[in-house]
């Protein structure tokens, strides 16, 4: 468990929020309904109604749209927007100007969320750039001069908005749209979502929060005064909440789950520890509420359970989006699987089963398929594993069969859904594709018997993983566009063409065969014609494990493997980091980075995921187990060499890397194998401890809005280092540049420290500074080390 937390040291585990599943930045899942604001994920008024501005622009260039409003009839409209914020009012605004009939539905108040604001808020209008293109014009400042704003903005625009009337669902037409709200329907060609998450309150699920006394938000600090009053939770709300009721007179308590306050924006934080010195804020880190009573309220922290004098309490733990409509609507949301979810992913696991096993399955001709599963006395003589493929790889092709059936079904029946760009339907056809290649080889081969027509199986996997990898690489480059993201694709590309198919598949086996490889390099590095050997020259030991571990050892393998992975690799993942390899090298991350990019958002997050970061650390020892046992073997190897071998590669190289690998690819990111159980990646998790390579942090410019967290494909926590500007220190990076890429404030860049912080000591000392004193008690070294790693952060 020790070496475990070593590698993990003092990791954070946040996850990131789930909002509506999103494509092309604005549609749902429901092709013609679209989501702005707060529910694009990022939590920013200027950018919430910059979205909508910016959703309007999108509608009035949509050829589809422009013939659906030339056809329709007159009590049908353009376009409903539902709800009445910053992001609702600025497309209402942009919607009036290019003369689309429309109409704003609004449940409570024009503005609500920001009316229910506590008095005195102070906002900030960031970013600063770029520059905004809405109708909605403000600057930093107080609740109440924003609201003056928004009103001067919109003062004699008419805009069509139905306060005091709430939408109940959105039902898809033929070709239209009705929104069902308390007062009746309405129907329009396209709907836009713009009702944020703020009122649905997260509860904290304990005895005594229906008292009159608690409050899941704050208006006006001015109705409490010289009151003993509990505030819960660590962002923004809670301490602005704080801090104003702290102003007002109040003694103040504030109660966080973790151990440090991560969220909040610069200035709250100053405000906050400057009313912490003076004693007017009590914070109760590593806490929870256990119970609230009339006069009291019991809460646990580190030193125990205890209960508090209290009058007030406020819960103000965050908000949740309201998942309900958008589940009565038909709105899809992040990570939620539905049937044809679950029958995609047993498909893609046959595919493998198919794959993999279907290579050592006995040639069953058709005539005697069905004698070879009904009498099984005939398969006796079989090696376990051969009985193993053949039954694995004869039911996984019947199974595809089936899911296939269901599948072109579903996907003709929603094709508005996944047809909705030119790039969408090659992908799709792409996927069907490949899956009717491989199923139609497998047929050929073990039922008509053609293996000498068609060739090798493993000549038609190779060129289809070397052209996904280009394909998708050539498409990631168009769509993110940076200078990392094509150098780190071409290099992708580079290393799965050249050396890694086009040498060991074709320019050796013609050399070899037309005797033009010198005699020493036969003999002392392909002997036999092994030239499956040259992967080795990429793929690293223990991913590679035949470099070490073979029954036939070659010593120009055994020199080189070792050079590879022992000063090769941990000298480049010290300089450049872990991704320094499995970012522009590896064919499992060059796959992962290009036909996985666009599913990177489904990679599991949170405590129990990044345990299973670790169980990689197992494949590993492992593998060093076989690899011992295979040179103590030597070249004439052993009954339990042998078996060790067999039994590994059955269970690491097909079961985890081919089945799981390929199996979760879409539901669990392209990283599914990299992440949880390669193991050449657990080893440079330990080379890593000591690299000096870093994602460094701007964190007055953080938002904390998570998309860094939530793009990361392998589980990190980024928003937890961003918003403390700490240089983030996670083995388990890849140097993807998804979260440098992704972030909408351009806090996060590379780099490099002077002094290796293996310790994470940063994170794990990390305080407010003037609540927790995050130095006082450290040893020198530490300090020395916090101070030039702060240095090389800002």
């Amino acid at each position: 468990m020790f070496y475990f937390n070593w590698l993990q040291k003092n990791n954070p585990t946040g996850k990131p929020d789930r909002f509506p599943e999103l494509k092309n930045k604005f549609e749902t899942s429901v092709p013609g309904l679209y989501c702005i604001g707060d529910l694009t994920g990022i939590p920013l008024i200027k950018l919430a109604a910059e979205s909508g501005h910016q959703c309007m622009e999108k509608l009035a260039k949509d050829e589809s749209f422009k013939k659906d409003r030339e056809s329709a009839s007159a009590n049908v409209y353009d376009l409903i927007i539902i709800g009445a914020g910053p992001a609702g009012v600025s497309a209402s605004l942009r919607a009036l100007e290019l003369g689309f009939s429309h109409l704003v539905i609004e449940s409570s108040r024009t503005f609500n969320t920001i009316f229910n604001f506590p008095a005195g808020k102070p906002i900030y209008v960031t970013p600063q750039n770029p520059p905004m293109n809405s109708a909605l014009k403000f600057n930093d400042g107080s609740k109440e001069t924003l609201l003056a704003e928004l009103a001067k903005d919109i003062e004699n625009k008419q805009l069509p908005i139905r306060e005091g009337e709430t939408a109940q669902s959105i039902v898809q037409g033929d070709q239209t749209f009705t929104v069902q709200t308390t007062k009746g329907s309405y129907t329009a060609k396209r709907v836009v979502v713009a009702i944020g998450k703020t009122g649905n309150a997260r509860t904290l699920g304990v005895p005594g929060e229906t008292l009159p006394k608690v409050f899941t938000r704050l208006i006006d600090p001015g109705e409490f005064i010289d009151n003993d009053i509990l505030v819960v939770g660590g962002g923004d709300s809670a301490l602005e909440a704080a801090i104003a009721l702290a102003n007002a007179g109040n003694r103040v308590t504030l109660s966080y789950r973790k151990s440090a306050l991560s969220r909040p924006k610069e200035q709250n934080l100053l405000t906050f520890d400057h009313l912490v010195e003076s004693g007017n804020i009590v914070p109760v880190f590593e806490s929870s509420v256990k119970d609230i009573r009339d006069r009291e309220v019991l809460i646990r922290d580190a030193e125990g359970e205890r209960t508090i004098p209290n009058h007030v309490v406020f819960a103000l733990i965050g908000t949740e989006i309201p998942i309900e409509f958008f589940r009565r609507s038909k709105i899809r949301i992040e990570g939620e699987k539905h049937f044809s979810d679950w029958v995609k992913m047993i498909a893609l696991v046959l595919f493998a089963l198919v794959l993999y096993f279907g290579k050592d399955a006995p040639n069953t001709p058709v005539s005697t398929i069905g004698e070879f599963f009904l009498v099984p006395a005939k398969s006796i003589g079989m090696a376990w594993r051969q009985m193993l493929s053949a039954l694995l790889a004869w039911g996984s092709f019947t199974g595809i069969i089936l899911c296939s059936a269901y599948l072109v079904y579903h996907f003709v029946k929603e094709r508005k859904r996944y047809f909705t760009s030119s790039w969408n339907t090659f992908k799709y056809c792409y996927y069907f594709s490949m899956l009717a290649l491989f199923s139609s080889l497998y047929a050929a081969y073990k039922l008509l018997l053609l293996h000498p027509l068609f060739g090798y199986m493993g000549y038609w996997y190779s060129a289809a993983y070397t052209l996904t990898i280009v394909i998708f690489g050539l498409r990631r480059i168009v769509a993110k566009p940076t200078g990392y993201i094509k150098r780190q694709t071409l290099s992708l590309i580079a290393f799965q063409t050249l050396p890694l198919f086009i040498l060991p598949m074709f320019v050796l086996p013609f050399l070899g065969s037309h005797g033009m490889l010198p005699a020493w390099i036969t003999n002392a590095v392909f002997p036999g014609q092994s030239y499956w050997r040259a992967f080795g020259f990429i793929l690293a030991w223990p991913l590679f494990i035949h470099t070490l571990a073979t029954g036939q050892p070659v010593l120009f393998w055994f020199i080189l493997g070792i050079v590879q992975t022992f000063v090769i690799i941990p000298y480049i993942v010290f300089r450049w980091g872990k991704g320094a390899y499995c970012g522009w090298i590896c064919s499992c991350g060059g796959l992962a980075e290009t036909l996985g990019d666009e599913y990177r958002s489904n990679a599991p997050h949170g405590p129990l995921a990044k345990k299973w970061d670790n169980a990689g650390q197992v494949v590993l020892w492992i593998a060093i187990a076989v690899t011992i046992l295979a040179i103590a073997a030597g070249g004439s190897g052993s009954p339990l060499s042998n078996t060790a071998s067999d039994v590994y590669a059955f269970v690491v190289d097909t079961i985890f890397a081919g089945v799981i690998g390929v199996g979760a690819y879409f539901f669990m990111s392209g990283r599914v194998w990299c992440r949880f159980l390669c193991p050449l990646a657990a080893l440079m998790h330990i080379y890593a401890r000591f690299s000096v390579y870093r994602i460094f942090a701007n964190k007055k410019r953080c938002i904390s809005c998570n998309i860094c967290t939530k793009v990361c494909h392998m589980g990190i926590d980024v928003m937890n280092y961003a918003n403390k500007g700490i240089p983030m220190n996670d083995v388990e990076c890849v140097r993807c540049s998804a979260c440098v890429v992704s972030c909408p404030m351009q806090v996060l860049t590379f780099g490099k420290t002077k002094k290796e912080d293996y310790d994470n000591v940063m994170y794990k000392q990390y305080r407010t500074p003037l609540t927790q004193g995050w130095q006082s008690g450290l040893p020198q070294k530490d300090i020395d080390m916090l101070v030039a790693l702060e240095k090389d952060a800002k």
